[in-house]
This record gives C-alpha cells, sequence and structure tokens, in this order.
C-alpha cells in the first residue's frame, strides 16, 4: 500500500502523515523532514537546501529523487527484515510531473504502485492564516502556531526546550512564492492522477480528527473496497 497526500503548503499534509503512518503501518516518507535534518547536519548539501529553501524556491528534481530513493530502499530492507510496515505515505512528495513519474518507476522496479493519492483541499486565505502563524522548534522539528496553539513559554519549544522560531519560507513573500510554485507545478499533478482513477478529494478546513476520518475511509475504501467499520 502507497498513499499520496497532497495539498499546497500549509493544509496539514504533516500533521495527517504523522497521524496516518502509525494508524495504518504506513513509512512515512517527509522530503521537508529529510531536508531538515540535512540542513541541521551542516553539510555541503544542507548549505545548498538551506538557500534554496530560504528563497521559497522548490528543491531540484535531481536532488529530491535520490534522497527518497535512498528512503525507499531503506524501507525494502526494513521489510525485509520483518518490520510490521504495510507500505509508504507521502507527504510532499511528488511536487513536479518528473518527481510523479520517477516514482512511479521506483515503484514499478518492486512489482507495486500508487494505490491512493488524496488531496487535502483548503481555501486560499485559511492557507495564507496557517502559513503566516506557524512556527517551529529548531532541534526537534516540533511545530507550533502563533495564534490557535503557542508553545507555554514564548520561544521555547514544549517537547524539548529548544528554541522556536518562525521559518525564513513562513514569512509572507516566501509564501506568496511558495503558493504561487504550488499553483504552477504541483496543482497540475491532480490531474496525471485523476487520469489513473487514484484522486479523492477531502475537506481540509475541519478539525484534524474529521480530516483523520476521511483520509482513513478514503484508503480503506481504496484497498479492500470497503469503508470503516
Amino acid at each position: 500500500m502507497h498513499v499520496i497526500l497532497m495539498g499546497a503548503q500549509g493544509s496539514g499534509k504533516g500533521t495527517q502523515a504523522a497521524l496516518l503512518g502509525p494508524e495504518l503501518k504506513l513509512e512515512r516518507i517527509a522530503t521537508g523532514d529529510m531536508f531538515r535534518a540535512e540542513i541541521a547536519s551542516a553539510s555541503s548539501l544542507g548549505v545548498e537546501l538551506k538557500a534554496i529553501l530560504d528563497r521559497g524556491d522548490l528543491v531540484p528534481d535531481d536532488l529530491t529523487n535520490s534522497i527518497v530513493r535512498r528512503r525507499i530502499a531503506t524501507l525494502i530492507e526494513r521489510r525485509a527484515d520483518g518490520d510490521d510496515v504495510t507500505g509508504s505515505l507521502f507527504d510532499g512528495f511528488p511536487r513536479t510531473d518528473a518527481q510523479a513519474q520517477a516514482l512511479d518507476t521506483i515503484l514499478a522496479e518492486l512489482g507495486e504502485a500508487v494505490t491512493s493519492v488524496v488531496e487535502i483541499d483548503v481555501p486560499r486565505d485559511v492557507l495564507i492564516q496557517r502559513l503566516s502563524g506557524r512556527r517551529v522548534c529548531v532541534e526537534c522539528g516540533a511545530v507550533f502556531h502563533a495564534e490557535s496553539s503557542p508553545p507555554s513559554v514564548n520561544g521555547v519549544c514544549d517537547r524539548c526546550s529548544g528554541e522556536v522560531i518562525q521559518r525564513d519560507d513562513d514569512k509572507p513573500e516566501a509564501i506568496a512564492r511558495r503558493l504561487a510554485l504550488y499553483d504552477q507545478q504541483t496543482a497540475p499533478l491532480l490531474d496525471y492522477y485523476d487520469a489513473q482513477g487514484k484522486l479523492t478529494k477531502v475537506d481540509g478546513d475541519r478539525s484534524i480528527e474529521a480530516v483523520q476520518s476521511s483520509i482513513i475511509a478514503v484508503i480503506q475504501l481504496r484497498t479492500t473496497g470497503q469503508g470503516p467499520a
């Protein structure tokens, strides 16, 4: 079972992926998390990635595909060793036609394919409000919101006491760039997966629990032909 979560930045893909992965025994593949880990390592690749993301640009396909391929290879090794994982849950990937084709190729080589693609649909004004208020811990990556879920102590992470900041790519200018890039490069992928009969849209402007229930119902229907009991 291989599931892709889609939706513009701020739609809640990361939140839902963190919940759905353990629930469905899917290995979460989130390029954003992998990028931030590389940046934190201060490697040459990390420096390059930081410059790209700070501009609000998308990471080039060749870099992204290479990182994702390594992650899938690791998953295959774990499954071979008997790890209890049913497949992959992609969060933030693919973003372009080339990435979608690369993912199809990677999975096809394993005799598998994408099972379901779920678009989390959120109005643009809500996205801007969510993104501009987002704050992130520089140490553990915990996510807060300046209005709806701030840390107990301003600027201090509740989880690890690390520094909580507003990322450069969550500032207004970068937000506008990121949403424009989504419209130009990623939204057309919805047509790509719709043509394959794998796309379902869910309303993302609801509670986390309601969105999660809808996504689980979609995945179960696509996988087994039956909804939740």
